[in-house]
């Protein structure tokens, strides 16, 4: 069980890999664990993929 239960910095690495490669089955059911507890990492997980989408608009704009 201890392979399930993340920390706040796990779970941070993790969101932000997750946005470079698919996370592993057991990855994903930690991070999801973690959120059921944890306000402040449902806020980065939000704000990164507000980044991410933002830098994708940026890319495009940048491209054409």
């Amino acid at each position: 069980m201890a392979l399930l239960r993340k920390t706040c910095r796990e779970v941070t690495a993790l969101v932000l890999q997750g946005q470079d490669r698919p996370l592993r089955p057991w990855e994903r059911l930690g991070l999801h664990l973690h959120w059921l507890a944890c306000a402040g990492c449902r806020r980065f997980r939000r704000q990164a993929g507000l980044m991410q989408q933002a830098m994708g608009g940026w890319r495009r704009y940048r491209d054409d």
